[in-house]
């Protein structure tokens, strides 16, 4: 079992994205068995999720050096 201090912030965070964001702001459809998809460029990394029921679009960008900022929003969300 993996524990939470081998898992970076960004990666607790995807998974707080993947369990707790998954309701559509457009449509309200809950994609339980969907994910977010994460993307880094070496500048920000960029979490997206598309509603598999009316294609919205949602998204979050992190510049990688707010570690911190991510780590605290995956501790406020505990």
């Amino acid at each position: 079992m993996t524990s939470n201090g081998s898992r970076s912030p960004f990666e607790r965070l995807k998974e707080h994205y993947d369990h707790e964001e998954l309701v559509c702001r457009e449509c309200g459809f809950e994609d339980e068995g969907g994910e977010w998809d994460a993307e880094a460029d070496g500048a920000d990394i960029v979490y997206t999720h598309t509603c598999p029921r009316c294609g919205a679009e949602r998204e979050h960008t992190l510049g990688l050096s707010d570690r911190e900022t991510a780590q605290e929003h995956v501790q406020d969300q505990r």
